[in-house]
């Protein structure tokens, strides 16, 4: 058996979600002979439900944000059954890896990891989990380097596996055809605006909308996202006179989102704190010049003067600097939407996220489970005895 234990898959939007349901689609179509069973922590049933009749060979069960009931069936499942593999989808969950392998001692883990939540120290029971991993997960190299320099993870053992696009819908072609004319340049965002999630640089846009809106008369600023830090913007945007031009659109569904992907000229988030940055996808896979910062993960996406531009955090004068010259030249942001649709393409599509993922599996998963699985299989079948 191969026990995947996740946060959120199906029940919300961003980027670890979208990981997951991937993570999910690769395991479903992993053929290998050993069941596959996904526990996923913060869903409801209802959002698991509908997969049911395409993730046909997952056993996937959600426990609504009971902790307890979550926990519970973890260890029932290690008490009676043999479990191959374990795929741990966040590093809160990881001690449950350690005590696991004292009811199994041959059990094998790896442990996925995307950002901030391995940047800064783990406690000792987490770190002591990670470092005692069979293998690591990675999103990006930088969130490699920061669990390797900051909380001793084994460097050997960690394979890199990027988010990536399930699937390209809204293709860059139909995108320019769909784009209306005469509403002026837009710039869109795209993120949670919690008050724990300062770094991702919305109030800095704010600031450098004087600056472009005095080379750039016409210019707008769509956000889209909620949370508890929403009012602070707002009341930045009347500070700084801009309210007029400063759109917050909250919460959106997915026709909304890919309608103000199609309709921005310019995708901007210089967020300090992306272990990848899944939205700059979503910016690319609409053939969208970007603006991120020089931070973390988000280099590893946006590629610098060619699928986009990317700035120092918290310089409000470079980014406004770099806004204006991408607001001011349609020609540079189609060159730059052109090549981060290319690049996606290439680098971030399911095709390459499953051809990864399912090297990794086939390396990690042991030999000898493989080949009883296999075993099974054809004695059920009936072509040995």
């Amino acid at each position: 058996m191969i026990l995947t234990l996740q946060t959120s898959t199906f029940g919300a939007y961003g980027g670890i979600p979208t990981y997951n349901r991937l993570v999910c689609k690769v395991l479903n179509e992993f053929s290998e002979g050993l069941e596959k069973v996904v526990l996923i922590a913060t869903d409801n049933p209802s959002d698991v439900k509908p997969q049911d009749a395409e993730l046909t060979n997952l056993s996937i069960e959600a426990f609504a944000c009971s902790k307890a009931a979550f926990i519970q069936r973890v260890l029932g499942i290690a008490l009676t059954r043999r479990i191959d593999l374990l795929l741990v989808g966040h590093v809160n969950y990881v001690p449950l890896a350690l005590l696991l392998r004292r009811l199994q001692p041959e059990l094998r883990y790896g442990l996925l990891i995307y950002g901030v939540e391995v940047w800064t120290r783990l406690s000792l029971a987490r770190r002591r989990a990670l470092q005692q991993a069979d293998f690591v997960v990675s999103i990006s190299e930088y969130t490699k380097q920061q669990a390797v320099e900051v909380n001793g993870a084994l460097e050997d053992r960690i394979h890199l596996l990027p988010n990536a696009l399930d699937s390209d819908a809204e293709g860059y072609a139909s995108t320019l055809a769909r784009r209306p004319s005469s509403i002026g340049v837009r710039l869109l965002t795209v993120c949670r605006l919690d008050k724990s999630e300062k770094y991702k640089g919305v109030d800095k846009v704010i600031e450098a909308l004087p600056a472009v809106a005095a080379q750039v008369p016409d210019v707008r600023c769509f956000i889209i996202g909620s949370g508890t830090d929403v009012e602070r913007h707002k009341e930045l945007a009347k500070e700084f006179g801009v309210a007029d031009r400063v759109h917050f659109l909250g919460f959106v569904d997915d026709v909304v989102l890919h309608e103000q992907y199609q309709m921005c000229d310019v995708f901007v988030m210089p967020s300090a704190g992306e272990g990848f940055g899944f939205v700059f996808l979503e910016a690319m896979q609409h053939g969208k010049a970007v603006v991120a910062a020089d931070s973390g993960g988000a280099p590893e996406v946006v590629r610098d003067d060619v699928t986009g531009v990317l700035v120092q955090y918290g310089d409000v004068p470079q980014l406004a600097e770099e806004l204006i010259r991408l607001c001011l030249d349609p020609e540079l942001r189609a060159r730059m939407g052109r090549a981060g649709y290319e690049r996606l393409q290439t680098h971030f599509s399911f095709p390459r996220f499953k051809e990864t993922l399912s090297g990794i599996l086939k390396r990690e998963v042991p030999a000898a489970s493989i080949y009883t699985a296999r075993r099974r299989a054809l004695f059920n079948a009936g072509q040995v005895r």
